[in-house]
């Protein structure tokens, strides 16, 4: 991969950033995970090089040239205590990796603004190998990724490739560092784990077709709502058939428009490229 040698500078654009999916454990989080594990981190990579972008000023006008790299570490974990483990894949002794993404931007005409406290990002770090944590995962090749804010490639605005998804590793839906986590905490993730879980077992395939087929002849969007927030409940699980329905033949853009709303709220948050001064 080739190098690029740039001048450092935060960027507002840092501060929409998300380190984590999910910045609290809520249904939504569990929704979202396939592993939930306390693991020690145990060895963390060096910058790997994903891409290189180099924008020139438009001809005629006065702007200066602006590049960016990204790029991306693994976190190695060694698995201490199992939570959850979707087709139980991960035993204590297991070993599997944590991806995050950055981004290195050189825009001599963009102003500087305020570090942006990222606790998410700030707590998984070199500094804390060693320690441990607890992790909600997803693997990363089944979650979106965000556009970086400097790009210039129209057709694919995801700087992963086979490479990255190669590594078979995961994401942070959310964590937390265990030292710093009190009873409390680990009490309130196995509750909202179990309520999560049970909702989700509660409502069958067959229902789920149902809801999203009301949403389908709802004549409106207030029509729509009493199945659109039992699909909310659902979760994640109603991705796929809401999708289905999404791109059925025939379907009204306004009714696509509404399946494609809730498709976008129910699953993951893309992951996005951390800017600017965060722990690595």
């Amino acid at each position: 991969m080739r190098t690029l040698t740039i001048i450092v500078i935060l960027l507002c654009w840092s501060c929409a950033a998300r380190a984590c999916l999910r910045d609290q454990i809520d249904a939504r989080a569990i929704q979202w995970s396939s592993q939930i594990v306390e693991a020690k981190l145990v060895e963390v990579s060096e910058r790997i090089e994903m891409k290189a972008v180099i924008i020139k000023p438009k001809a005629g006008t006065t702007g200066s040239e602006v590049s960016a790299v990204y790029y991306y570490r693994v976190y190695s974990f060694e698995v201490e205590k199992v939570i959850e483990s979707a087709g139980n894949s991960m035993k204590p002794k297991y070993r599997f990796e944590v991806l995050r993404f950055f981004g290195k931007i050189d825009d001599a005409n963009a102003a500087a603004v305020p570090a942006v406290a990222h606790p998410c990002a700030d707590t998984l770090s070199r500094a804390a190998m060693g320690h441990s944590f607890v992790l909600l995962l997803k693997h990363e090749q089944d979650v979106k990724f965000e556009k970086p804010p400097v790009w210039n490639d129209p057709k694919n605005s995801d700087p992963r490739d086979a490479e990255v998804h190669g590594t078979r590793a995961y994401v942070a839906v959310h964590l937390m560092l265990r030292e710093k986590t009190t009873d409390a905490d680990m009490a309130k993730l196995r509750a909202v784990l179990t309520e999560t879980r049970a909702a989700e077992k509660k409502v069958s395939d067959a229902e789920i077709k149902k809801s999203v087929e009301a949403i389908v002849h709802a004549a409106s969007d207030a029509q729509a709502e009493p199945a659109m927030s039992a699909l909310r409940a659902v979760g994640f699980k109603a991705v796929g058939h809401i999708k289905s329905a999404r791109d059925r033949r025939g379907i009204p853009p306004g009714v696509k428009d509404r399946l494609a709303k809730l498709a976008i709220e129910l699953s993951p948050t893309p992951i996005s490229i951390l800017v600017g001064e965060h722990a690595e």
